[in-house]
């Protein structure tokens, strides 16, 4: 499996096509709110889109699921909630428009994500869950997430019904610092930037096998690299 930063506009397109045929095969049509504040043009542009692919160098076309990632220093949190107190803005990331069209996918997309958030010394990860969904719910769990105050209207989207309602989850503290250390335990490839990571399929993620108070360290420390002229 590839997972790989997309840089160019053609890339990032391709990324919100992908991003609605997986909606509208979920039956979730959703349309972009564009009006005063709430613009959700700027807030996709602030993020930084992931590809995964399933072949190394695959072109663009064979994107199979995506992730987007913000830190609040970049767009601010797009749901209303509790205050997250005495973190940097720089150093709390939001997850979005995480989207898969082949089965299992996802699941590798978000082990691509964490590597990323990793590696850039996280306080807090916060991501959204559609109300209902409680099949992903013993994911989130599962990586640590808990809820974050009350469910909100998520005011980027619009269906026929209106906003969609959703729940937001958080990742911090000691669950977060799990994470972390079973992420830098994973068996990647990387380039020198980490742009793009390679990794084997299925990449599984156990943060409760990790000791209840780990030693943080440096993603940085994995050996495994392609080298100086893949980074560039």
């Amino acid at each position: 499996m590839e997972f790989r930063l997309l840089t160019t506009e053609a890339e990032r397109r391709i990324y919100i096509e992908r991003l609605g045929e997986a909606r509208d095969q979920q039956l979730t049509h959703f349309k972009d709110v564009c009006e005063g504040p709430i613009d959700n043009g700027a807030r996709l542009a602030a993020c930084e889109f992931y590809g995964l692919f399933e072949e190394p160098d695959a072109p663009s076309e064979a994107m199979i699921a995506g992730i987007a990632l913000h830190d609040l220093e970049a767009f601010p949190r797009t749901c209303p909630g509790p205050e997250i107190r005495n973190v940097p803005a720089s150093k709390v990331f939001e997850c979005s428009d995480h989207w898969s069209l082949v089965r299992g996918a996802g699941m590798q997309a978000w082990c691509g994500a964490a590597i990323q958030i990793a590696r850039r010394d996280p306080r807090a990860v916060l991501a959204y869950l559609a109300v209902g969904s409680s099949d992903h719910m013993g994911f989130y769990r599962a990586m640590g997430f808990v809820p974050f105050g009350e469910p909100a209207q998520f005011l980027y989207l619009e269906t026929t019904e209106g906003y969609p309602w959703v729940q937001p989850m958080i990742l911090q503290g000691e669950a977060l610092e799990r994470l972390l250390v079973a992420t830098h335990q994973l068996p990647i490839e990387a380039s020198l930037d980490f742009s793009l990571v390679r990794f084997g399929s299925p990449l599984r993620l156990r943060p409760y096998s990790v000791p209840r108070h780990p030693r943080i360290g440096s993603i940085g420390n994995i050996p495994s690299y392609f080298g100086a002229e893949a980074g560039a």
